[in-house]
């Protein structure tokens, strides 16, 4: 139980960092052209009119399931299990999303943006956007 709670606590402390930095990441490509956003993101899985302006879309969305230790959240790597628990590693089922979308108006020029998902989704484009 201690396991998983450590786990959670790191999950909500990195979400609120991953949060911060997708809004860096984004905010920088305003002002710039959508073909420098295309350059690192790739090309768009979708895009559609809107009052005038073309909003861009990346999406992204995996099912995963992710080991929660040895013998479980409440067992321990190496030792014996806890409480009789047999077996190897457990697993729980893990969503990996992410949705980004950008807005341009008929210059091409990028105007606003917004993001949703979570960071195991959103991992790869924070990547493409690193600003090195």
């Amino acid at each position: 139980m201690r396991t998983f709670i450590l786990l959670l606590a790191l999950a909500v402390g990195l979400a609120g960092c991953a949060s911060d930095q997708m809004d860096k990441r984004l905010g920088f490509l305003a002002g710039q052209n959508i073909q420098f956003a295309v350059a690192r993101l790739g090309d768009p899985d979708s895009k559609r009119t809107e009052l005038g302006d073309t909003i861009y879309v990346w999406k992204s969305n995996q099912n995963v399931s992710l080991p929660t230790g040895a013998y479980g959240a409440y067992g321990s790597v190496g030792g014996a299990p806890p409480y009789g628990t047999a077996g190897g590693p457990h697993y729980v089922p893990n969503n990996r999303s992410c949705i980004i979308q950008l807005a341009t108006g008929a210059d091409g020029v990028i105007k606003s943006w917004q993001w949703s998902g979570n960071m195991g989704g959103c991992a790869r484009y924070a990547h493409r956007l690193s600003l090195r």
